[in-house]
């Protein structure tokens, strides 16, 4: 979670070799039906979107769009449909990469 967020959580599974990646929703509040939630991939300290969920998905694994770099993931609330670039202030979570073998 984030200041904003503190009890928000989310697990990403990156695979940095097929480059999929997965969301585990954990602990996110619901959202008006007007926005949607959407995860970035942060590399070299810009965000490329990975796409939109919705908080009803809690507890299931979402496939997300592919990333073959990322140093850290964030999530962000913003307009139904996503955004071109996040809602810094909306940031709901942020998690940098931790390598498994």
């Amino acid at each position: 979670g984030t200041q904003v967020a503190p009890r928000s959580s989310a697990n990403i599974y990156w695979d940095s070799t097929s480059s999929n990646v997965f969301l585990v929703v954990k602990n996110m509040p619901k959202l008006s039906s007007d926005q949607q939630y959407q995860l970035w991939a942060l590399i070299d300290g810009k965000p490329k979107d990975l796409g939109v969920f919705d908080a009803t998905n809690d507890k299931v694994i979402l496939k997300m769009k592919n990333t073959q770099k990322a140093q850290a993931f964030a999530i962000t609330i913003e307009q139904k449909g996503g955004s071109p670039s996040p809602t810094l202030q909306k940031m709901q979570s942020l998690g940098k990469i931790i390598q498994t073998q």
